[in-house]
């Protein structure tokens, strides 16, 4: 099944995500989370995924019950299973959080089979409002997305970018052994606005303006070669 063709300015990235991951996940696929965290967006798609496995250096995420199992580990590093055990590697805004992104990507490399994909979601820092917004203390980041994703303080991590707008996503993929299939850059900082409505047509209005790659969430699939 190809991804569904879908107009960037029109589509909330939940949906760019589930034309992304339906494309990916073949019938009883076996699938890598990285960074899975405490719950999991794919408990959607547990009819085609025959194992989830979690992987998280965060302790909290042996709460997650999605997962068929959570493996405590870094994502820069070493993991511990066999070469080509996996079909997926599905990653939900995890890439700005790794220290080492190509050594991440290297190892998502090393445990697909031929052909397996990548699918994740990332923060785009080439968008101007993201750009600036990197300057943030610490605390006003836990506060902006508590109150307006939802976040809970203690699934806020501190980012580091080092992977994070489409030229380097791509040239850091390919580089690991991968081609890019689709990608796109989709506005969702209107969500940071919570219920305060005039600010969340604000914020949607001006990611509307800008050109589709300053987008500030990207949504990707990338397939091993």
């Amino acid at each position: 099944m190809g991804v569904v063709r879908i107009r960037i300015e029109d589509a909330p990235h939940v949906v760019v995500e589930r034309a992304m991951l339906e494309a990916a996940l073949p019938l009883g696929a076996v699938v890598l989370e990285a960074g899975c965290g405490r719950t999991s967006r794919l408990d959607a798609f547990r009819d085609r995924i025959t194992r989830l496995v979690g992987v998280d250096l965060d302790p909290a995420a042996r709460e997650n019950l999605v997962a068929d199992e959570v493996v405590a580990a870094d994502l820069c590093g070493p993991l511990p299973f066999t070469t080509g055990e996996f079909d997926a590697v599905y990653a939900n805004f995890v890439v700005e959080h790794l220290a080492q992104p190509e050594a991440a990507f290297h190892e998502w490399r090393r445990l697909l089979k031929p052909g397996g994909q990548v699918v994740l979601l990332a923060s785009n820092v080439a968008n101007p409002i993201l750009s600036v917004a990197r300057a943030l203390p610490e605390r006003a980041r836990v506060q902006m997305k508590g109150e307006g994703a939802g976040a809970a303080a203690e699934d806020v991590f501190p980012a580091v970018y080092r992977a994070n707008t489409p030229a380097r996503l791509r040239a850091a993929m390919a580089r690991a052994g991968f081609v890019c299939e689709d990608l796109r850059c989709v506005g969702t900082l209107h969500r940071y606005a919570g219920r305060r409505r005039a600010a969340r047509a604000l914020l949607a209005a001006c990611e509307r303006s800008l050109p589709s790659r300053l987008r500030s969430t990207m949504i990707a699939r990338f397939r091993a070669v």
